[in-house]
């Protein structure tokens, strides 16, 4: 019997690109690793069980309101516990902090075709553009605002119950470097997990 119970490991990361409406130019903003949650194993489990609305559908995205977003803020901490969710922004500590919660734009892709399956990913994507509106917490802003919404983190997430928001499942939590939204661009979000056996 193995000691190592271990048997899957998830790999991750997302690629923010800006995307000009006009020209359609686009432009990497961000590349990095993604964190697993608690709630992550959670949404597996219930996945492989075949549990009703288990898929991801959701990418939540947070966003700062404040002038200048390198000095004017604290990012929020970010843990596989999920110690501060979305549902605290608009509140207290993170009263000028808001976020949306936007829909897949497509359904997810596959890629990988090694045969022991190590490069298995599966990609979900979401566009953010300015006909979005705040999902909870401060009003999502524009460049042209004294004071514009700038970009700061992103989750995944599985709508469980669709008509509660309250019951989504957050599969897995990114911060990085404020970006500023503005409304000329649109945000593609593009997010690869992969699963090591």
């Amino acid at each position: 019997m193995t000691e190592n119970l271990n048997l899957t490991n998830f790999a991750g990361f997302y690629k923010i690109w800006r995307v000009n409406k006009h020209t359609g130019e686009s432009e990497l903003l961000v590349d990095k690793k993604n964190l697993i949650l608690f709630q992550g194993s959670d949404l597996l489990g219930l996945a492989l069980g075949g549990a009703k609305n288990a898929a991801i559908s959701n990418v939540y995205v947070g966003y700062i309101n404040a002038a200048n977003p390198l000095t004017d803020f604290t990012p929020t901490t970010i843990d596989k516990e999920y110690s501060v969710p979305f549902s605290a922004y608009g509140t207290g500590l993170h009263s000028d902090k808001g976020y949306l919660r936007a829909p897949l734009a497509y359904l997810p892709t596959y890629q990988g075709s090694t045969s022991d399956y190590d490069s298995n990913q599966v990609i979900f994507t979401a566009i953010i553009s300015s006909t979005q509106s705040a999902t909870g917490g401060a009003d999502f802003l524009f460049a042209d605002d004294s004071t514009p919404s700038h970009i700061f983190e992103i989750a995944l997430a599985a709508a469980i119950d669709p008509g509660s928001t309250s019951k989504d499942l957050i599969f897995s939590r990114a911060n990085f470097t404020p970006i500023t939204y503005d409304q000329n661009y649109n945000l593609t979000i593009s997010w690869g997990i992969q699963f090591l056996s």
